[in-house]
């Protein structure tokens, strides 16, 4: 009976190493768990009470606050005249004044199609300084108010020539005003910090030049050092005229004496004030000519402005400084050109009216003598 006992137990053995090594049945996932959602509120949550952790709001813009502003005009006046182009418009063309190589430029049409824009073409302009006041006053006096430009954008400026060489200096700017009281809105000061106005030869043309004219603004709507830097308005007395004044200091006037070069001028829409000087950034051919019996009739990517030439203001220098006014007047389409007697206007600023007539011997318009 020992071997029933001993296979007994073989087989119980074996079963038991059987059951070891079969694969067992993996228990079934218990389910996940689904999120509980909160109810939706009845109402919106109230904002958060502001601490002193809180992050402050974004500052304001700074107010600006106005110390001084012009006044009335004074002083002996100084006129330029220059070339209109309203009697020769219909035909599509200027006919004189647009000496480009000279940096004048009697361009008041638009590119290609050479529509008139009476509201840009400068007839005279004046300069005042201030004899008992730190302004130098400025009007210019265009051949149709701007009131006739319509949705148009019209800009006015006056740039200055403050070391005589033939450079500009400044660039002063003024969005047409929207009416007849004085305001910084719209007006820039602009300088040419790194001197590369006039490249190589000042007042001559050297296309391409590649400058990038007056590339610091120093003023803007009253932001600046001085928030009173700058002002324009609309004349209160003449529809045509549009004023423009700007501090002495501008000038940077010597405790003696002092001399700076100044001439007027106008745009539509675009000033682009790092095309200064025109000639030197585009060739003739580039920015086409008004002058129909020009073989780079018409205009062409530079329209749509005009400019005066340079008088001088101030103590005359010893040297010649070029871009100033030759002593010759607007020709007339009649006159076949030549020095051609023009009727002189009158200024009226506030109290002061300013006649000008006629010197045959400078062929200009000047303030009459008493």
């Amino acid at each position: 009976m020992g071997w029933k006992r001993i296979s007994l137990l073989a087989v119980t053995v074996l079963f038991v190493i059987a059951c070891s090594v079969m694969p067992q049945e993996e228990p079934a996932p218990a389910a996940p768990e689904q999120p509980t959602l909160a109810p939706p509120p009845t109402e919106e949550p109230a904002p958060p009470e502001p601490t002193a952790e809180s992050p402050n709001p974004p500052e304001a813009e700074a107010e600006i606050v106005h110390v001084s502003s012009p006044g009335l005009w004074s002083g002996k006046p100084q006129v330029i005249a220059d070339q209109p182009s309203n009697k020769v418009a219909p035909e599509k063309r200027a006919y004189g004044g647009d000496e480009y190589p000279l940096g004048r430029y009697e361009r008041p049409f638009t590119a290609e199609v050479m529509e008139y824009l009476p509201f840009i073409d400068i007839e005279q302009t004046i300069l005042v300084t201030g004899e008992e006041d730190d302004w130098i006053y400025t009007g210019i006096l265009l051949i149709e108010s701007p009131s006739y430009a319509g949705e148009r954008n019209l800009i006015y400026g006056i740039e200055l020539d403050i070391d005589l060489d033939g450079r500009g200096d400044v660039l002063v700017t003024a969005a047409l005003p929207p009416g007849n009281e004085w305001t910084t809105d719209g007006v820039k000061v602009l300088k040419d910090v790194n001197k590369d106005i006039g490249s190589a030869k000042p007042m001559r043309p050297d296309a391409p030049a590649g400058g990038d004219g007056y590339e610091v603004v120093v003023f803007d709507a009253g932001v600046g050092e001085d928030a009173d830097l700058a002002w324009a308005r609309r004349s209160p007395d003449e529809p045509k005229l549009v004023e423009i004044a700007f501090k002495i200091g501008l000038v940077e006037p010597d405790a003696d004496e002092y001399g700076f070069a100044w001439a007027a001028w106008a745009w539509v829409e675009e000033v682009h004030p790092d095309w200064f000087d025109h000639h030197d950034r585009f060739t003739l051919e580039e920015a086409g000519s008004s002058l129909k019996d020009n073989a780079e009739y018409p205009l062409k990517v530079f329209h749509s402005a005009d400019n005066t030439c340079r008088a001088l203001s101030g103590k005359p220098p010893a040297e010649e400084v070029p871009g100033l006014c030759v002593t010759y007047a607007p020709t007339s389409p009649e006159s076949g050109g030549g020095c051609q007697e023009i009727d002189c206007p009158t200024f009226v600023f506030g109290s002061t009216t300013v006649e000008t007539c006629w010197n045959p011997d400078t062929c200009e318009c000047e303030p009459c003598r008493q």
